[in-house]
């Protein structure tokens, strides 16, 4: 992949955040960065001499995954002096997180050694992999499991390798359901002797999606990395940056972890092959939810924008008006509804045959919960497409019934 011309430096835009943004808020995002820039110190000391709701920056911190950085900012850059409670909490909430980063290390180690050991390539993604590639220090990311890619190929091999060495599956399927699984879903979950939840991913997104990279494309640019000493693979800055947009877009950014993920990505790669992650996201219809994360990443930490994406800015409209109902939603610590989520997922895309396909394979592609439902033999797997359909209109009836209340509440 060539590299391209460095993005060009865009000021910070302040309109998604003011006047409605609280100065908690405000600290947070002036916090949620690797590095921080001169003017992101001054920032958060204006910050610090306002009078702030210590509780609500916690409880804001956890729900965002920022409180590491925080504490780590706060305590060294900043030397914030907090309240002895929060402090308290900030501290053993950082060491707890440090040492279960340690303990996951470990535990990828020995994954991705029992995989390799039975000649399945393995990529640590997300987890204390991406906070040791984008933070330098594991321990400045929160991690809740490991997940790790795997070709779509070697999925059944995967599990059966784990599940050999003591690991707990989260479904007991046939071989029928799993097949199906490969096919029409993205991850499969195992718990560890430990109790280390572990997701195998052979995709980011399930099929439903539309949203495929194909897979040779991203492991052709596999190389190595090294964690905590131990040498493992990683994905490309390029490949790395997609899948980072399509997890972020599929649940709505609305944890800020996810935004400052992007950012410190494409701050750590100045000259990021933009020409390749565009012609991705145009082969995938997943140009809209590109844009969406460069936005968001811009005006909510002050990222640059990279100039071959002026043209996809200023083309399409709907981004900008995407990206601040997001960021109207994470100022008022507001939660979209299922009907809300839904909308979303159709605005996001560009392309109305991806719109149409994400109804058309969500309405009909079945999942573990109808395989629970019952147990169909290979040649009337059909069935469960009808079971789906059932669910589908029984989340539709009830979702009706909610509406309709609310609305005579309302008028009551």
């Amino acid at each position: 992949m060539s590299a391209s011309a460095p993005a060009r430096a865009e000021p910070r835009s302040s309109r998604i955040t003011d006047p409605e943004n609280s100065p908690e808020l405000e600290l947070l995002l002036a916090c949620a960065h690797r590095n921080l820039s001169a003017e992101c110190a001054r920032r958060a000391r204006e910050l610090l001499n306002q009078p702030l709701d210590w509780s609500r920056l916690f409880e804001q911190g956890q729900a965002h995954g920022l409180l590491p950085l925080l504490h780590w900012h706060g305590t060294r850059t900043l030397a914030l002096d907090l309240p002895q409670k929060i402090a308290q909490s900030l501290h053993e909430r950082f060491r707890a997180n440090a040492a279960r980063n340690l303990l996951l290390i470990e535990e990828l180690s020995n994954i991705v050694n029992l995989l390799g050991g039975g000649g399945i390539a393995a990529v640590p993604f997300k987890g204390p992999a991406l906070a040791e590639r984008l933070y330098g220090d594991a321990a400045l990311r929160e991690c809740v499991d490991l997940d790790i890619l795997v070709r779509a190929r070697d999925v059944p091999d995967a599990i059966r390798t784990l599940v050999s060495a003591g690991y707990e599956p989260g479904l007991k399927l046939n071989a029928a359901q799993q097949n199906a699984l490969v096919a029409s879903q993205y991850e499969y979950a195992l718990l560890s002797p430990a109790g280390t939840l572990v997701e195998l991913q052979w995709s980011i997104v399930p099929r439903c999606f539309s949203l495929s990279l194909p897979e040779e494309q991203y492991w052709s640019h596999v190389r190595s990395l090294t964690i905590g000493g131990r040498k493992m693979n990683e994905l490309s800055a390029e490949d790395l940056l997609l899948l980072l947009v399509f997890h972020g877009g599929k649940h709505g950014w609305e944890k800020l972890i996810w935004v400052a993920d992007v950012a410190e990505l494409m701050a750590a790669n100045p000259r990021m092959d933009w020409a390749y992650v565009l012609d991705r996201a145009q082969r995938t219809g997943g140009v809209r939810m590109l844009l969406l994360a460069v936005l968001l990443a811009n005006r909510l930490l002050g990222s640059p924008l990279p100039r071959e994406l002026d043209a996809g800015l200023d083309r399409d409209r709907t981004v900008a008006q995407i990206a601040a109902d997001i960021c109207c939603k994470l100022v008022r610590g507001e939660y979209p509804t299922y009907l809300q989520t839904q909308l979303y997922l159709l605005r996001v895309r560009e392309r109305w045959q991806d719109r149409l396909r994400y109804v058309a394979r969500f309405t009909l592609t079945a999942t573990p919960m109808e395989w629970g439902m019952a147990d169909f033999p290979r040649p009337f797997f059909f069935l469960y497409r009808g079971l789906r359909v059932l669910r589908g209109l029984g989340k539709a009836r009830a979702l009706a019934t909610n509406v309709a209340a609310r609305v005579i509440k309302a008028k009551v």
